[in-house]
């Protein structure tokens, strides 16, 4: 083969590879960062070295501390791929196996499948290392003269290497996987638009576990009274993901909490994160630490988290610059009388927690306003006038509106719109009539439906009638 001919292959797998990887699965490799943790200090070698494959998680975690960079996951991965693929060529080539060529790239395209399907691509490691290890015994065999791949064979290696991208690139479930970790750090990173890009009404109606990113995202950009019951939401539970003790919940929450100003519960649930992975943290979980521990004043804890993220080889410099900013600092003090037994604490129940925040001088327009969706998603509709009537409002949601009429408030006191006014008019008028399929069809997408519904499956008692 001659020399330009050889690069041929490996130059073809690399960039499928890379353009597949950059194309469908970026996100999932920023969140395998994320989720990642590797320390230059004692414990961490300890504990990676008691568990099972210990040097391919070191080399595995070594790397994807630089997946958070965004591209340089799915560079790696590439990389690691076209390097099983010219090992296992090497082997093949020196024992003498015939279409080298040809095996060598399917053995490489299982891996990268296989490794794409997972939650990390540790099989890439895996397979890396063993091959690593096996090349030196080949050379112990006698070098085989290299026949110049045909152009039959380079086009059979192209198919099977295309056919590789397509499995990976429809496949559902990778596209499931890689549009959770597209909108996780899109809630992270506050990007609110990125998030309502990709959890939809419609595409809700497939994954309503994917709603309360939605919801906290509408909170945020003001849509939240506008069109929560836009989405398929069904029951309260759909609009959080509150007691799911996963690690998706525990993000969630996490994060929810920290944009509501609730540091404290924002700090539990990272911390009950972080031991969902092998060593009890990760570079996601220190890092949010150190943010939630800044909020609150705690420096201490602060330099704590900081200095053990010093020992990470990516996160290093900007550790040592916090460590040095924070260094003396002082703990923020407690007010006077203070007491620890008098502390509100965090329930399950979120609406009585939102009300403590608010006792405990903790409020924003994002918590209210999913206090007043509570109240609605419980039938609770005294109580959400109530507590509407507390706030300002320089423009009606469309969805309070529906939830007031239906409470029978006078409509100009509250300055209703018309148009919300004529829908309840023509619905009242045809549920009058018992013209139930104009009344869902008219009801639809808006509170009323919502309300009916669970009026029907008696699922709560709001103690109002529905004034016909």
């Amino acid at each position: 083969m001659k020399n330009r001919e050889k690069y041929i292959l490996p130059a073809l797998l690399f960039l499928v590879v890379f353009a597949i990887g950059a194309l469908f699965q970026r996100y999932t490799a920023i969140i395998q960062g994320h989720n990642s943790l590797f320390l230059l200090t004692g414990d961490y070698f300890r504990e990676t070295f008691a568990a099972p494959w210990p040097l391919s998680h070191l080399l595995e975690s070594f790397f994807m501390q630089f997946y958070e960079i965004p591209m340089v996951g799915p560079l790696i991965n590439a990389l690691a791929t076209t390097l099983i693929f010219l090992l296992f060529n090497f082997i093949l080539q020196r024992i003498k196996i015939p279409f080298h060529n040809l095996i060598a790239v399917a053995g490489a395209c299982v891996c990268w499948i296989f490794a794409a399907m997972a939650t990390t691509p540790l099989l890439l490691y895996k397979m890396l290392l063993i091959s690593s290890g096996v090349a030196p015994a080949a050379l112990l065999l006698k070098k085989r003269d290299i026949r110049r791949a045909e152009v039959w064979e380079i086009a059979i290696v192209g198919v099977f290497i295309i056919m590789s991208a397509l499995f990976i690139s429809l496949s559902k479930e990778i596209r499931s996987v890689e549009t959770t970790a597209k909108v996780r750090y899109a809630t992270w990173r506050g990007d609110w638009n990125t998030v309502l890009e990709n959890v939809t009404p419609q595409s809700a109606i497939d994954r309503p576990e994917m709603m309360p990113y939605a919801f906290l995202a509408m909170g945020f950009t003001g849509e939240l009274g506008q069109r929560l019951f836009s989405y398929p939401i069904q029951k309260i539970e759909d609009f959080d993901m509150e007691g799911i003790q996963s690690i998706e919940g525990n993000f969630f929450n996490s994060l929810l909490n920290y944009y509501m100003g609730n540091y404290n519960e924002a700090l539990h649930h990272i911390f009950q994160y972080s031991c969902h992975f092998p060593h009890g943290m990760t570079n996601f979980s220190l890092s949010q630490m150190i943010r939630y521990n800044n909020a609150l004043g705690n420096y201490t804890m602060v330099r704590k988290y900081a200095q053990i993220l010093s020992h990470n080889p990516r996160y290093s410099p900007s550790a040592r610059k916090l460590l040095k900013r924070f260094e003396g600092a002082q703990d923020s003090i407690p007010p006077a009388g203070h007491l620890s037994s008098g502390a509100r604490t965090t329930t399950n129940n979120p609406q009585y927690d939102l009300l403590q925040l608010s006792l405990a001088g903790i409020n924003s327009p994002i918590a209210q306003e999913r206090f007043l969706c509570y109240l609605m998603l419980q039938g609770d509709l005294q109580y959400f006038v109530e507590a509407f009537s507390i706030f300002q409002w320089d423009r009606i949601p469309r969805h309070y509106e529906e939830a007031l009429l239906l409470a029978g408030v006078n409509p100009n006191k509250f300055g209703i719109s018309i148009a919300s006014q004529r829908l309840f008019n023509e619905i009242s008028s045809a549920m009058a009539q018992m013209d139930m399929p104009a009344v869902d069809r008219m009801a639809k997408g808006t509170y009323w439906e919502y309300h009916f519904r669970k009026q029907k499956e008696g699922a709560f008692e709001s103690g109002l009638e529905f004034d016909l």
